[in-house]
């Protein structure tokens, strides 16, 4: 034995031996959570792989132009064909134009060559004196006999031969002033090629024979610098950008009765558009895309979100808004996805389920829309981002108007990202002002159409939200104004539970607005028959005196079914009507058992108790607590800490052992953080008030 002392009572435990049997039921019961666990992980599993199917099958079903006829280089469209997504690719083709006009274009380095002209012009001085000198001669001899001025044409010699000395002294004169004005410009050697800055149409006409005589003398006064000229046109072409080609969702590729060029071939080839081969390619790396993804999803969603999953309303909700949101962006016109609210998918799961939920499910709709948007990083970043922000705001919404709001800042945080992505990516000022007011805009729907969903959403799955919390706590609510009209000691009552638990369940860590109003409606039962409970009896006269003890308790018993009814009729939420039951779990009407006991001492003592469920939750627990602890105060005359406290660990150590706690989610040490803040409460709430002279 072993005796261990909780809440100031001596509590004794026996260690026995167990036999064979109870080992068999211990272990019938171990096999049996397992078992369930087991079950529990199956159930999540298919519910998972059926949002991935629906995903997976969306998504590919995009890419039916697999099967579409193929277009080649030189065909006639058949129809109009528009671009199904944004694309922006590098076009080598078009840089390697520029990069070869440039190369023409582009002025080169030469060396200047000192002394060429002098040497030409004397050259020619020579040759006509060696036409003098030889006149005498036969023009073929004279012709053959100096080899070095076998380059000049024949015709041109003989021409010259025949001229007298006074018009060869003429031409030689002429000759040279023509040499000397090219060579004044330039003549520029390129490799093998000799480039004039001047033409010869542009000088004075001599005689037809005055080019080939003087490009036969002309030599070059400037030298191409192959090295520094390379160098230089080397440091261009690295600094040249790449030629950016961006074509937007819905722009027409091709025309009907359009040919097919190479530069369309281009275009279509970068859309996947061109040629099975692309299509196969990327149809098959879409797959392997979604394959991955999903795997890494169902990874996430069974260590993450596995309660969401498996809770039947919340994992609907998911199911729905993930339906409606990849079907809207796959039938979307693409011109107009930046417009498209997606954020309302992001909020709505924030509210209706939290925010992890909402964050894991809205980065993984984002991830399987990127191939129904041409893996677009642009978009992928401005959904990104904006996921990050709605659900931020998601924490500041505290009723319907905050929703609003939070749309209006996603829209005008929207227009920032993108605007500063425009900026970044060199985006069409008129292009970025258009899309700028689509996700502007976008964020307006998001708020209207958040706002108008989230009441459906909470009606149909049953989900209670903290909006919807707040609503419920309004003290002009039908049925909150009818209690305090018809049974005044029960609201009162209920005002003061509330405050006990509201605070109790914050401190240890429980939904402390779930405790608040669930403790308002948790006795609204008791307006069917108000006279019938002592906090509502004002005149003196107790109905129970004239009914059977047996009577008496299916009157008291009754008030958590009739809480139940009155709250479907005014479509109060299941977790609260839950707690309207659980609240006095499975309790003995001690009293009235033990005065039905004194006329029928074999009567069952379970048709004194309530129906039950026991408290399943913390919040369900303290108010549990606090309905007792409330009353049982009240009758204490001279009330201080330390009586208030034995009162409050007095019902707590009763509870305890009537196992009324055994399913709720409850530590020792959270039910002594619970007995301080009652006492707290209490006690602010009870305090002595100092008389004033002249009072009694």
């Amino acid at each position: 034995m072993k005796k261990i002392k909780i809440f100031g009572r001596k509590l004794t435990i026996e260690f026995e031996k167990k036999d064979k049997a109870s080992k068999k039921k211990n272990n019938n019961n171990d096999n049996r959570n397992k078992d369930t666990e087991i079950s529990d992980r199956e159930v999540v599993k298919r519910k998972i792989l059926y949002l991935l199917l629906i995903l997976m099958i969306t998504v590919l079903s995009a890419n039916t132009y697999i099967f579409e006829s193929k277009l080649k280089l030189g065909d006639l469209a058949t129809t109009d064909l528009v671009a199904p997504t944004d694309i922006i690719y590098k076009d080598r083709v078009a840089k390697e134009k520029i990069i070869s006009k440039m190369l023409a274009d582009y002025p080169k380095i030469y060396i200047k060559i000192d002394g060429v002209r002098e040497e030409s012009i004397k050259e020619v001085k020579l040759f006509f004196n060696y036409i003098r000198v030889n006149k005498f001669r036969n023009v073929g001899e004279a012709y053959e006999r100096e080899d070095q001025y076998t380059n000049i044409p024949y015709k041109e010699f003989s021409y010259l031969f025949k001229k007298t000395a006074k018009e060869l002294t003429e031409l030689e004169r002429e000759y040279i002033t023509n040499m000397n004005t090219l060579y004044k410009n330039g003549i520029k050697k390129d490799e093998n090629v000799i480039m004039f800055n001047n033409s010869f149409e542009e000088l004075p006409v001599l005689d037809v024979y005055e080019e080939g005589f003087m490009r036969a003398f002309l030599k070059p006064n400037y030298i191409l610098d192959v090295e520094k000229t390379k160098k230089m046109l080397k440091e261009k072409v690295t600094q040249l950008e790449d030629v950016t080609i961006r074509i937007k969702a819905g722009t027409i590729i091709l025309k009907k009765g359009e040919v097919v060029s190479p530069e369309k071939v281009s275009i279509l080839k970068h859309l996947g558009l061109y040629g099975n081969t692309s299509k196969v390619i990327k149809l098959f790396g879409t797959f392997l895309y979604l394959v991955i993804l999903s795997t890494i999803f169902r990874i996430v969603g069974l260590k993450f979100i596995f309660k969401e999953i498996r809770n039947r309303n919340s994992y609907s909700a998911i199911l729905i808004l993930i339906l409606v949101g990849i079907l809207t962006l796959r039938f979307i016109t693409p011109t107009w996805k930046y417009i498209l609210p997606i954020e309302s998918i992001f909020i709505l799961l924030g509210i209706l389920i939290n925010i992890r939920t909402s964050l894991i499910i809205g980065i993984f709709l984002i991830l399987f829309s990127i191939p129904l948007n041409g893996y677009n990083i642009e978009y992928l970043i401005v959904e990104i981002l904006s996921l990050i922000i709605s659900l931020y705001l998601v924490t500041k919404i505290k009723n319907r108007t905050n929703i609003i709001n939070a749309g209006v800042y996603i829209g005008v945080a929207k227009v920032f990202i993108v605007l500063s992505i425009a900026v970044a990516v060199n985006m069409e000022f008129i292009d970025s002002i258009i899309r700028g007011g689509l996700v502007l805009l976008s964020g307006v729907l998001t708020g209207m159409l958040t706002i108008a969903l989230l009441p459906y959403f909470e009606r149909t799955f049953n989900i209670l939200t903290d909006m919807k919390l707040l609503e419920l706590g309004d003290l002009s609510h039908p049925l909150l104004r009818k209690l305090s009209i018809e049974a005044p000691g029960t609201f009162h009552h209920s005002m003061m539970v509330a405050t006990l638990s509201e605070q109790a369940t914050e401190i240890i860590g429980g939904n402390s607005a779930l405790a608040r109003v669930a403790s308002y409606y948790h006795d609204i039962g008791k307006m069917k028959r108000p006279q019938f409970y002592v906090e509502n009896q004002s005149d003196g006269i107790n109905p129970h005196n004239n009914l059977t003890p047996t009577m008496s308790t299916l009157v008291i018993t009754s008030h958590t079914k009739d809480g139940d009814e009155m709250g479907r009729e005014h479509n109060i939420p299941k977790e609260i009507r839950d707690i309207m039951y659980e609240h006095q779990g499975t309790t003995l009407l001690a009293y009235f058992y033990n005065k039905a006991r004194q006329e029928n001492p074999g009567l069952n003592e379970n048709d004194f108790r309530y129906s039950g469920p026991k408290p399943r939750s913390k919040e369900s627990a303290v108010i549990m607590l606090a309905d007792s602890i409330e009353a049982a105060v009240r009758s204490i005359d001279n009330k201080t800490p330390v009586t208030i406290e034995k009162m409050i660990r007095k019902i707590i150590d009763t509870k305890i052992e009537a196992q009324q706690l055994s399913d709720a989610d409850l530590t020792f040490k959270e039910i002594e953080i619970i007995i301080k803040s009652f006492t707290k409460v209490l006690m602010s709430i009870h305090h002595v008030r100092l008389k004033y002279p002249g009072q009694k």
